[in-house]
């Protein structure tokens, strides 16, 4: 009857968690399609849709990171669906990710556990601590790569058993030692690789220092409690894979013709773009406010995941810990996106400790061992706090109403100027259409000079005012303004205003760069027509003909401001409402309360 009823409790404690974890599956995923998007987001997907028309990194526009990242995801984009369809498409690629990873630290964790409830407990450790979840489920490589080399990470551990049997027997983690898994782990290690060249630092140290341990310090293939087993990882079937796919990647880079440019830009400019970056730090801005508001569960995380990395059994993850941590503080930018790795390392690290403390405590209390199941539901307790700091911050309406009113009112031959390809699925006005700090240094000769020739060659219709747009060059504000009207928030436009008039005309000259027939209506809703005179013709009519060049614009006395625009006035009607800005480097506000 106890037995029974031991049993009984067993299976309800761990029917609870695989519920749980659903359900934080399910919060994480309306989180990341409501969240803002971040301006580096835009880099990414927006160098995604560019791979997914056929055009290729680094030849047909700049980019800096390695390429798996949007090489990979392309076809993501192949698919049919609105502007805002196809961006929220893109934020459930990273909630794949973390699902994915659920799935396969719970599979490791019961393999190297032989622990249930420490391996439902692991499908928590992507989707946990705010801190990195925030960033976790950002389209970005940074999180693909976390994702990526955690589960390496996690095969490999699961992988070291040699003898699983005998040490199980003895209550000791157990294992795989498989030459399959090996192969997997070698072919998630280049891939993580491959995402960003951060984690060339992050895996490159790892396996480093695990080989020093070996070669240099006489490990033992088969002790228990080893930091790394060398058959597993310094296999051919490791290395043959991660080997693979590196060859794989380079031989399509070298048909495609793509390799020079490709060194030039992820490795070079990459050095003198980490050289050239200013430091700064504004981790506190996000730290502080989810340390008030998750103290004690961020706390008990820590303090959890301390004591299985100070025990024998944690030694394996010291070093991806101490890899991970060096390569987010070396970083010369500090933002919550360089710690996604090192969170989920911490969950992980704090579940295995608290299971440390509950098996100790059975073994030495009965009404500990009585209660055992009931003990592995307390971690549950650390959610609450963790995701509701997430579920209040800002959204991504406003951003999703600008790109449906640039898709509305443009076509796919239309480009759109800002400084993170910001329109996502519409061309951009010149290479270099990344326009960061490093970059403004890096390439100062072309922002100074060919960035105007490039960006009136192209056209553009729409131009988005993020938050970068102040720091071009004087040239670049210049033209701007006098080519560009607001239409929406920090949307503007192609076009013009009129100056109100009195008693006496008011004349002024425009220069037109794209032809076409252009709109005149009133800048008030409901005002009276203008009349206007330009170069001797009246408009009587809502639109005219203009052609490129300089043209003069007379506005007869007692005339209103007028809008003189490729854009219909429907286009002017105010879609979207708020003063924040369209796209931030990062952004993390709890709004107060209304």
């Amino acid at each position: 009857m106890k037995a029974a009823v031991d049993r009984s409790l067993g299976l309800a404690a761990a029917l609870i968690l695989a519920v749980a974890a659903v359900a934080s599956l399910y919060s994480v995923y309306e989180f990341g399609q409501d969240r803002f998007f971040t301006v580096d987001e835009y880099q990414f997907g927006h160098a995604t849709w560019l791979v997914s028309e056929g055009e290729r990194p680094y030849l047909d526009f700049y980019e800096h990171h390695f390429p798996l990242s949007y090489v990979l995801h392309a076809p993501v984009l192949w698919l049919d669906g609105s502007f805002s369809e196809r961006i929220l498409r893109l934020r459930k690629v990273p909630f794949v990710y973390l699902a994915l990873l659920s799935g396969v630290l719970v599979a490791a964790g019961y393999a190297v556990t032989r622990n249930r409830f420490v391996a439902l407990l692991s499908a928590f450790v992507p989707m946990t601590l705010g801190f990195g979840l925030m960033s976790a489920i950002d389209y970005r490589a940074d999180s693909f790569s976390a994702c990526l080399f955690l589960a390496c990470l996690a095969l490999l551990e699961a992988n070291l058993g040699a003898n699983r049997r005998d040490r199980g027997d003895r209550g000791e983690p157990g294992g795989w030692n498989r030459r399959s898994v090996a192969v997997v782990c070698g072919v998630l290690f280049m891939a993580a690789v491959l995402m960003t060249q951060k984690m060339a630092f992050v895996a490159g140290t790892t396996l480093a220092i695990w080989a020093a341990f070996h070669f240099w310090r006489g490990m033992k293939p088969h002790s228990s409690g080893s930091m790394l087993q060398p058959p597993v990882v310094f296999t051919g079937f490791f290395s043959a894979a991660a080997a693979g796919v590196l060859v794989v990647a380079l031989g399509t880079g070298a048909v495609l013709g793509l390799l020079p440019a490709a060194f030039q830009a992820t490795i070079l400019d990459a050095i003198e773009h980490e050289r050239v970056y200013p430091t700064s730090s504004s981790l506190g801005r996000y730290l502080v406010p989810f340390w008030s508001a998750t103290r004690i569960s961020t706390l008990a995380l820590l303090v959890c995941g301390g004591v299985y990395v100070a025990s024998r059994p944690g030694r394996f993850w010291r070093v991806p810990i101490a890899a991970a941590m060096a390569a987010a503080m070396l970083a010369r930018t500090q933002y919550p996106y360089n710690y996604v790795l090192v969170s989920m390392l911490i969950v992980l690290c704090a579940v295995r400790g608290w299971s440390q403390l509950v098996e100790g405590m059975a073994q030495r209390f009965a009404m500990a061992g009585r209660l055992r199941p009931i003990l592995y539901l307390l971690p549950l307790a650390v959610l609450p706090a963790q995701h509701d700091f997430l579920t209040r911050a800002s959204s991504n309406e406003q951003q999703i109403n600008l790109l449906r009113k640039i898709e509305a009112f443009s076509d796919e031959n239309d480009v759109v100027i800002d400084n993170a390809g910001g329109a996502l699925f519409r061309h951009h006005g010149s290479y270099y259409f990344h326009h960061g700090k490093a970059h403004r240094r890096m390439f100062s000769s072309y922002f100074e000079g060919q960035l105007i020739d490039d960006y009136r060659r192209s056209r553009a219709l729409f131009w988005i005012a993020d938050y970068r747009l102040g720091d071009l060059p004087r040239q670049a504000l210049l033209f701007w303004r006098r080519h560009y009207i607001r239409a929406d928030l920090n949307l503007y436009t192609l076009g013009f205003e009129t100056p109100e008039t009195f008693d006496v005309p008011v004349e002024i000259e425009i220069d037109v760069i794209r032809a076409g027939a252009y709109h005149v209506h009133p800048l008030v809703p409901g005002a009276a027509r203008a009349e206007l005179v330009v170069d001797s013709r009246e408009i009587g009519s809502g639109t005219v003909h203009l052609e490129e060049g300089r043209h003069r614009v007379t506005a007869l006395p007692h005339s209103a401001p007028m809008l003189v625009s490729l854009l219909p006035p429907e286009a002017f009607e105010p879609w979207v409402y708020g003063t924040r800005h369209y796209t931030r480097l990062f952004e993390f506000e709890v709004p107060t309360a209304r």
